[in-house]
């Protein structure tokens, strides 16, 4: 009877254990299925980049002869402001005056006789290889006339445009060859500011909608910039060289000058269809494609394909297809979930108030 007691005594303790480890078990597979979502939302399509840049001359150029001989004369100084058309340089053009001097009067006897023979061949008094020679031999001529006279012309280095001269490469009495740079010389018309791109930027081009540009001198101050062209080769870097026409600033005031150093922003907007960011926690990959958990009805789970876009810094990533906006999806824990489970959601966390101050 003793015996009997102790037993029922013994079943009435390891109830409560019992009871108790159920309990822990069910709390155990409860928080299993505890999840955190978000809310899938829109993101703008516009984007705004910004890249360091340098501000450069619209014409940077060295000047050079057509012609070799000794430099006669250097009619600027360096800085000096020059109007298109103006000559710059002189070389020597005594030995260029004698040779057409002397290939004048070559030409001018030619012509004479060319135009008997010729005017001879028509009254059928010459014969047709007479009329070629004197004919060919006049075009020869003509073309060795023009010649000598353009290297006359050549005697003199004229400005190109308007603009200021840089530096001088040689002096007055120097002889030079044909092509070797006498001075260089830049545009004073509106300067430009060149950039260099990476290539996710490069073939993103044709969708900047908006472009400025700061310049650090001049705080404060926007200056409107307008595309002008791209290289289509990257460099050793792998980034594309850029440039831009550089405008009247907002406030007019300062003109940008070649050196200076500023800062390009672009204001990108894809007409792609609107995308979808979401944390990068919430992607896995399942037989090789990016996928996340997407809560449904009755907080069930079901696996979503979706297409990354991009990696954003901030731990974000855009979403091009797969995902709508107003769609949950789990952003934690996902690779211990299975397809069809039904999960809770675990609440956002409340500010504690402390002392009735947030």
């Amino acid at each position: 009877m003793k015996t009997f007691k102790n037993l029922i005594l013994l079943i009435l303790a390891l109830i409560p254990i019992a009871f108790s480890s159920c309990k822990v078990k069910q709390e155990i597979n409860e928080s299993k299925n505890l999840v955190k979502a978000q809310t899938v939302k829109s993101e703008s399509n516009e984007r705004i980049a910004s890249y360091p840049g340098k501000i450069i001359a619209a014409s940077d150029v060295n000047l050079s002869f057509r012609i070799a001989g000794p430099i006669g004369k250097i009619n600027v100084v360096q800085g000096q402001r020059v109007h298109k058309g103006d000559i710059l340089a002189e070389i020597d053009e005594r030995d260029y005056k004698l040779q057409l001097s002397a290939t004048e009067a070559e030409y001018k006897q030619i012509k004479a006789e060319a135009e008997r023979v010729i005017e001879l061949y028509k009254r059928g008094s010459a014969t047709q290889n007479d009329h070629d020679k004197a004919f060919y031999g006049l075009q020869q001529i003509t073309a060795k006339y023009s010649a000598h006279k353009n290297a006359l012309a050549d005697t003199k280095l004229r400005a190109p445009f308007d603009g200021y001269i840089q530096k001088l490469f040689f002096e007055a009495s120097e002889t030079i060859g044909a092509g070797m740079p006498v001075l260089s010389m830049i545009s004073s018309s509106s300067p430009e500011v060149e950039i260099n791109i990476p290539s996710g930027d490069f073939v993103k081009r044709n969708d900047f909608t908006q472009a400025y540009c700061t310049i650090d001198v001049f705080e404060g101050e926007k200056f409107p910039i307008q595309y002008i062209d791209v290289a289509k080769k990257a460099n050793l870097n792998q980034l594309y060289t850029t440039r831009f026409l550089i405008k009247a600033s907002t406030k007019g005031s300062n003109t940008p000058a070649p050196g200076m150093s500023a800062v390009v922003y672009l204001k990108f907007t894809s007409n792609a269809k609107e995308m979808v960011s979401i944390p990068v926690t919430a992607i896995f990959e399942k037989d090789g494609k990016s996928s996340v958990w997407v809560i449904g009805k009755e907080n069930k789970i079901s696996l979503r394909e979706i297409t990354v876009f991009e990696f954003k810094k901030d731990g974000r990533v855009l979403v091009s297809a797969g995902l709508e906006d107003g769609e949950n999806i789990v952003i934690a824990g996902v690779k211990e979930l299975k397809d069809g489970m039904s999960v809770r959601i675990k609440a956002p966390q409340q500010k504690t108030n402390i002392g009735g101050i947030l």
